[in-house]
């Protein structure tokens, strides 16, 4: 692998000299060389990390889609906001050559998702920025808007130790003044207060004057898809819990598209990072006019009987809203399915390590069955939140033929997970579904796209959250270092990281990826099938300056058969 690393070294470089990390304009170089697309989308994402910049594009790739995203210098990096303005006149200038767009309100109005959770941007500058919404509308009224913001979370971003002090003690504070005040649990009163002695009063204020600028623009969101500016919007609950101050915000807002007679045009649910990849396939589905039926089966609890980590609602009803905000229409029958969703879920309480691997071995059982009975099969793996399960991986190693999987996922929240998870499956199906008028070139590239997305997914929700990352934070602590924010220890840490996680994604390739075969169009009751001849290049660097994630592009060739 001295190729690959000579190539990555030269990225993590470019991440140190720029301060802006080079994927985003790799992935134009190749969406630029790539087959005349069937139609184009453009994406104000979330922020510039790989979940809401690489997993969107690599999906609607997969479906045969380019996804257009403005220039990194527009988005801002980590603590560094992006210019809303800049982004709204880009939007402007695109609008002639998409069919659509989808757009992250947290980007375009405040500057990323680390930025509206502070209140540094006042709500006239916000309301300012999304404007550029109401033009957009006007320039193109017949070219849909999909627009996505979320409901700001229960604690601070954390980025060293005193914000990680906070994060903490203002998430607990947000949940027991609910709890407290709202709830009636007044033998809770004690902490609370003590909690307001501990936590700085600016600092409280910050947090509290962020939440209610956020949900004035929230409300006001409401509105535009009223009065037909927005097509479909996604309020998405970032990390929460069954109690705190975003439950009275959600229940405002429900309450108020229910008033306004627009709920099944404003989708409320748990989630955040996944929603960019959702509604880039909810577009992707309505521009081929295809939208496949989706079933799920779980392999511990049933999503009716847990609510995730991190979530406020029980999982069964977040998979149902997030299917129908990817495109596709829930069904309760596999046999009536176009798509199963194989959903890894904890095991219920009480159950043996015997009963457990009992389940898990049926799970993935099932998994095959689906598969030769000719159904297109995603995996999400929830059981472990930000990583994947290894007991599952190993089963999936030893018994699945991988590049079948349409998805797999166990990179961040259940919600997280899940709805990446169905915007790549639903893409990819709704593809296969049209057949093979596209013509060989694009039918490849959109398979090599699918490839890679699902490789680094492997690599990156296994390998790196489960090995590389726990030890990459020992080396951290040697350093004296803080892995939320690695200033003049990234470098080291980051060649470490190549070093440490390259040979795993070769090991991935070529024990599971090499050779193999897959579909990858049709005509009529015929299937084309293509195959995996080999790995040109990867890349990796974390694209942030902390450990929490890191960015994995693999480039895989593919032949047709």
């Amino acid at each position: 692998m001295k190729k690959l690393r000579v190539v990555i070294s030269a990225v993590a470089m470019a991440a140190l000299l720029t301060g802006i990390l080079p994927f985003g304009q790799m992935n134009t170089v190749q969406a630029k060389s790539s087959p005349k697309p069937i139609a184009r989308i453009a994406l104000v994402p979330l922020d510039d990390r790989p979940v809401n910049t690489y997993f969107p594009l690599m999906t609607s790739r997969a479906g045969g889609i380019e996804t257009i995203m403005p220039d990194e210098d527009m988005l801002g990096h980590f603590t560094t906001p992006g210019d809303g303005e800049e982004i709204g006149d880009w939007l402007l200038d695109q609008a002639d050559d998409v069919e659509g767009s989808v757009i992250s309100v947290s980007m375009l109005a405040y500057g990323g998702l680390v930025a509206s959770r502070t209140p540094e941007q006042s709500y006239e500058d916000a309301l300012s920025n999304i404007k550029a919404i109401k033009r957009l509308k006007a320039k193109e009224p017949n070219k849909p808007i999909y627009v996505f913001d979320t409901i700001q979370r229960l604690a601070v971003t954390a980025t060293d130790p005193e914000t990680l002090k906070y994060y903490d003690q203002i998430r607990e504070w947000a949940i027991l003044y609910d709890e407290v005040h709202n709830l009636g649990m007044t033998e809770k009163e004690d902490r609370l207060q003590e909690l307001e002695e501990l936590i700085p009063e600016a600092v409280l204020q910050d947090y509290l004057d962020a939440r209610e600028r956020n949900h004035r623009i929230n409300s006001l969101l409401i509105d535009w898809v009223k009065d037909g500016t927005i097509d479909y919007l996604v309020l998405a609950q970032d990390d929460a819990a069954p109690h705190g101050l975003h439950r009275a915000e959600r229940e405002a807002l429900v309450e108020k598209a229910e008033d306004l007679g627009v709920e099944d045009r404003t989708a409320i649910f748990p989630g955040a990072d996944e929603v960019g990849t959702v509604l880039v396939s909810r577009l992707s589905l309505d521009t081929l006019r295809i939208h496949p039926k989706v079933a799920v089966d779980y392999s511990g609890m049933d999503g009716s009987d847990w609510t995730a980590p991190f979530e406020d609602t029980t999982f069964d009803e977040s998979v149902d809203k997030h299917i129908v905000a990817a495109g596709g229409k829930p069904v309760r029958d596999a046999d009536d399915a176009d798509l199963i969703l194989m959903v890894n879920t904890p095991p219920a309480a009480g159950e043996s390590k015997a009963d457990r691997r009992e389940a898990l071995d049926d799970f993935v059982d099932a998994i095959n069955e689906h598969l030769e009975d000719g159904k297109r099969v995603a995996v999400t793996d929830v059981t472990i939140t930000n990583k994947a399960d290894p007991d599952l991986i190993e089963r999936l190693q030893d018994e699945v033929k991988l590049p079948k999987l349409l998805a797999y996922t166990g990179w961040g929240t259940a919600g997280n997970n899940m709805g990446s998870a169905l915007g790549q499956a639903l893409s990819r199906t709704a593809f296969l579904e049209k057949g093979n008028q596209f013509g060989v070139p694009l039918t490849v590239d959109a398979a090599e796209a699918h490839v890679n997305l699902l490789l680094s997914s492997f690599a990156n929700d296994h390998n790196y959250r489960n090995d590389v990352m726990a030890e990459a934070r020992r080396l951290v602590k040697e350093l004296g270092g803080n892995e939320w924010g690695l200033g003049d220890d990234f470098e080291e840490v980051n060649d470490f990281v190549v070093e440490e996680l390259s040979p795993a994604v070769e090991d991935w390739y070529e024990n599971y990826f090499a050779n193999q075969s897959l579909d990858i169009g049709k005509r009529g009751s015929h299937t084309f099938t293509g195959k995996i001849e080999s790995l040109e290049d990867v890349d990796i660097v974390l694209p942030w300056e902390r450990l929490f994630e890191v960015f994995i592009g693999p480039e895989v060739k593919i032949e047709r058969e």
